[in-house]
């Protein structure tokens, strides 16, 4: 059965984000999603230049090894360029992007995946994840030592073992060749929606029969848990080709792919972009998401994650030491950068309880940054240890949907124990 795909999609830069590091690309019969990472070093970089040159084999092929084979040369090219690119210009080391890319041949989704982007199939009333995420905790998970509802709160979700990018590995993909049919639904996106969103939310607004209203609903989601991440969403539905007739479905580029990629030359004009409060503590308090990459096989990966988490302390020290001296050199109001600190929230301990405070954990000059928001009636030696360590710690949150998120997953977790 000859089939077409219909599309609604969407990329937004959420609430937090003072940039759109996520590309996509929706086309004849190829679709793709891409998250960049690097932070300001050149996600958006990273992530446009991928999907635009993997988005030249939107083609039709005779079948699907034909395809797939395109597919992932186009994919590895994209890898070398992208290391090329670093190789230029020094100060974009560490970008990459994840990227899921799904093509397709008569009735069959052929679909490759690297990263922690998802995609997702709607049949019959049910969805199913088809892709799993090359992380950290999915590891962890895969091997029992904690379970899907501890890595959501765990200090290293963020951290990812395959991506594409500034890497000296070949890039090892995930594929899947999926037979479709007149009905089916595919979901393509980033973990701006798949790593806040709980998933049964997502399967209610994959069900909402017209496309562009549910892409919109799913966006709607991501800053109801307050969208800390950018987000893109490709939404694509199965047709008999006699039921389209005449239509032909438009080519749409989203995020950075949307624009002509610019490198400069240095990464003067890069600081110079950051001059408000907001994106001043962004550029530090960034550091520990997906800005580094280990091999899957690694054995000195506990080693590294754990003298990255050295570092990340280290920038946010530094980051609040330098946001203080530029308040004084540029005659800036720190009473401003201080509100903007306030803005954020995490879990840490008071009184023996679970607690929401609101601001950062770190102080500087003897300064504190945050205040008690909420105590719950929870004890923390109540809660496995792997958890009490965690909140010893302080867990961080990215609003205060966030942070009442994960304080709900907490008590939700402690009575299933």
């Amino acid at each position: 059965m000859a089939i077409r795909i219909v599309s609604a999609s969407r990329s937004d830069k959420g609430k937090v984000r003072a940039s759109n590091q996520d590309s996509g690309y929706a086309g004849v019969n190829l679709y793709v999603v891409a998250d960049g990472m690097g932070g300001h070093a050149g996600g958006d970089i990273a992530s446009a230049l991928a999907t635009q040159l993997v988005a030249k084999v939107d083609d039709v092929y005779e079948d699907s090894d034909q395809a797939i084979s395109s597919l992932l040369d186009s994919m590895r090219e994209a890898n070398k360029n992208l290391s090329e690119t670093v190789s230029k210009f020094g100060y974009l080391a560490g970008m990459g992007t994840t990227m899921d890319a799904v093509i397709f041949t008569d009735n069959i989704a052929n679909i490759a995946h690297i990263g922690d982007s998802r995609v997702y199939l709607l049949r019959d009333g049910e969805m199913v994840q088809i892709t799993k995420d090359h992380t950290f905790v999915q590891q962890l998970i895969d091997s029992g030592r904690i379970t899907e509802e501890e890595a959501l709160i765990h200090p290293r979700r963020n951290v990812i073992l395959r991506v594409l990018g500034d890497t000296s590995e070949e890039p090892e993909f995930d594929i899947h060749q999926l037979e479709v049919r007149p009905g089916d639904r595919l979901l393509l996106c980033s973990d701006g929606l798949c790593g806040f969103v709980p998933s049964y939310l997502i399967e209610e607004n994959m069900k909402i029969p017209n496309l562009n209203e549910a892409v919109e609903l799913l966006i709607d989601e991501t800053k109801e848990y307050g969208a800390p991440d950018n987000v893109t969403v490709l939404l694509l539905e199965v047709h008999d080709e006699t039921e389209l007739g005449e239509y032909q479905q438009p080519t749409t580029w989203l995020g950075s792919a949307a624009n002509e990629v610019v490198i400069k030359q240095n990464s003067a004009g890069r600081i110079l972009e950051m001059f408000s409060p907001k994106a001043w503590f962004e550029a530090f308090r960034d550091v520990g998401r997906k800005e580094t990459f280990y091999s899957v096989n690694d054995p000195a990966l506990e080693k590294a994650i754990g003298e990255f988490d050295g570092k990340v302390r280290s920038w946010k020290k530094r980051g609040l030491a330098l946001m203080v001296t530029l308040a004084i050199i540029t005659g800036g109001s720190l009473w401003g950068i201080y509100s903007y600190i306030q803005t954020r929230y995490y879990l840490g301990v008071e009184n023996g309880n679970v607690a929401i405070f609101q601001g950062i954990k770190e102080s500087f000059g003897g300064i504190g940054f945050s205040s008690l928001y909420k105590e719950s009636d929870l004890k923390v030696t109540e809660l496995p240890e792997f958890q009490q360590e965690l909140i010893e710690k302080s867990i961080s949150a990215d609003s205060l949907a966030d942070a009442e998120t994960k304080l709900e997953q907490i008590l939700e977790s402690s009575k299933d124990g």
